[in-house]
């Protein structure tokens, strides 16, 4: 999209003015060829982009790089997958729940990140696993999944407040999913069941029905 934008400003910026007789005003152009200095331009403009995007894609994959190294902590999980089950070699629905589980829990507490595609230890194992169990095997089919299992579970007035990003990681497809606190209550929808989970320390915690309105009244009381 950048470099389609910057075409049409080259382009509009072509056309509005004899550059071509403007430049033969200058020393250079007894040296180099208008063409050559055009188009010489525009290819560094290209060069300029390429790196912009190079500098981006490093700098996204760097902090990863360093959450990872941080571990996991109170605003931080870690996740080996969404649905592959490593030891039973299939797709577990449980492992599933456990992600939404975890990140209803950021929604009702101060927000927080779950990187999926990272053992416990720290080591980034991809989401190639995840990829291949579904219909459309990648990023894009991934985050449908996701959306799909967030809107059944979680609500889809929710959606906003959780932001997908992938990054690669030693080869390793990563999966970033940066959750904001919520507004208001988030209850966890499992068959006919409502159940509401907080993060304590560095866990996901559920809470019995009689704790719910008491954390529910102290904590967004006092947002």
């Amino acid at each position: 999209m950048a470099e389609i934008l910057a075409y049409l400003v080259f382009m509009g910026l072509a056309l509005a003015a004899d550059w071509g007789q403007l430049y033969e005003d200058f020393v250079l152009s007894s040296y180099l060829p208008f063409e050559v200095v055009e188009f010489s331009f525009l290819g560094l403009f290209q060069l300029g982009l390429i790196f912009l995007v190079f500098i981006m894609v490093s700098g996204e994959e760097g902090s990863v790089v360093e959450m990872i190294g941080s571990g996991e902590h109170d605003k931080l999980e870690f996740k080996t997958s969404l649905r592959w089950d490593m030891q039973r070699r299939q797709v577990n629905k449980e492992l599933e729940k456990t992600v939404m589980k975890t990140v209803a829990a950021f929604l009702n507490s101060e927000g927080g990140h779950v990187l999926i595609g990272v053992e416990d230890n720290g080591q980034p194992i991809g989401l190639e696993n995840d990829f291949s169990s579904l219909p459309k095997g990648n990023a894009d089919g991934f985050e449908n999944h996701f959306n799909n299992l967030f809107n059944n579970m979680i609500g889809p007035e929710f959606r906003r407040k959780v932001q997908l990003k992938f990054s690669n990681v030693g080869g390793k497809i990563i999966c970033l999913v940066n959750i904001d606190p919520s507004r208001k209550p988030v209850y966890l929808k499992i068959g006919n069941n409502e159940d509401f989970y907080i993060r304590t320390g560095n866990v996901t915690t559920p809470l019995k029905m009689s704790e719910v309105a008491t954390y529910v009244s102290s904590w967004w009381k006092t947002k």
